[in-house]
Parts: structure tokens; sequence; C-alpha cells
């Protein structure tokens, strides 16, 4: 009855526009009282009826949790670099980008998780993100989310950001040869294929 009611009613506009940690309380407390009718002292603890029954719960729906991996969702389609890439994640992109450190020029930001860059979730700075964009950062951070792939292809190491590499050593960026690069041929050198191209 909880999956259909709550779980039914919720899940759709959480996907859509997200959930607010208030009213995420509030069905937690109604989940509560329908399971318990408003006992006090309920003998058996909601994180209990969570497990499945192998673990001796009733698979009761976790909200929270629900909304996670709803979040986790969103997560994965603002990673996706592929051609299917969904339209608002590049404006994802912008807004988060203008919140990256003092001294990294606008024209090399791309990604924050495809550069050596990060940007403030618990800060003024970030309060002036969208709620669902500052929520899936810090659903990033919690679970540790990073680009690290076993093994990348000679397309995709070209396809990489040419500026704050994730493979670059530290104090790369300092040097005047690359602020040279930087204004004067950041147009047809975004990537690293841009680099290797005028290089050439």
């Amino acid at each position: 009855m909880v999956q259909w009611t709550i779980g039914g009613m919720s899940q759709y506009l959480a996907k859509v526009q997200g959930m607010p940690q208030n009213i995420e309380l509030a069905l937690e407390k109604l989940t509560r009282a329908f399971i318990w009718t408003d006992t006090l002292h309920p003998p058996i603890s909601l994180d209990q009826l969570y497990k499945d029954r192998p673990h001796r719960g009733i698979s009761l729906l976790d909200i929270c949790s629900q909304n996670e991996a709803i979040e986790l969702t969103w997560l994965h389609e603002y990673l996706d670099i592929s051609p299917s890439r969904p339209t608002w994640a590049f404006v994802v992109d912008i807004l988060i980008n203008q919140l990256a450190p003092d001294g990294i020029p606008n024209q090399t930001r791309l990604n924050t998780f495809l550069q050596k860059w990060d940007i403030p979730t618990c800060s003024k700075r970030a309060s002036t993100l969208p709620v669902y964009a500052l929520s899936m950062l810090r659903m990033a951070k919690h679970y540790g989310v990073s680009f690290a792939p076993v093994q990348l292809s000679q397309g995709l190491k070209r396809q990489m950001p040419a500026f704050y590499h994730l493979g670059s050593p530290p104090q790369t960026y300092r040097v005047p040869r690359i602020a040279c690069l930087i204004g004067t041929h950041m147009s047809t050198s975004q990537r690293v294929s841009g680099l290797i191209h005028m290089a050439k």
C-alpha cells in the first residue's frame, strides 16, 4: 500500500523537479504513522522494515533512498558526454563553470569532472546554483564520483580538455607558455586534439 500510494504519487514528481527535505521527512512520518497507527514507540524501526525479507524486513519503500537513486540518475545523464547528451546538461555546465576557482580562465573551463578544478558545494557561491544542480553535485561528492576509466582509447584521449587536464603534473599551468597558449591559441586548442593539431 505504501509503495502504491506514497511511492506512486511522489516518484514522478521527484524525478522531474526533485523533493525538498521537509517533504521527504513528512512522507517518512506518514509512512511510520501508517505502519504503526501512530504508536509512540514502534517495536521495529523503519530501517529494519526497509530491508528485504531474507534480511527480516518487508521491503518497505525507503523514500530517502528512492530520492537518492533519482538524484544519481540525474548525475548519470549529466555525465554522459556522448552525442545523445541532454540539452539541460550543457546549461548546467555553464552554471557550474561560473563557480570555478579564481585564476582559472573562463575559456578553459569545460567540465569539473574532467578537469583539475573543483567547485564549492557548501558556500554562498554554491547557493547561486539551482537546487537540483547543487543537490546533484553534493550527491557526486557523497559517493566519490570521479573520472577513472580503466583504459582510454586514443580517440577519447584526444577529446579530453587540453587545460587543467586530470593527468597533468602539479604546477603545470603556472608557466608563461601556458598563459600564451590560453590567451592566443585557445580558439583552436580547447581539447587535446586541438593542441596536437596546432603542434603539427
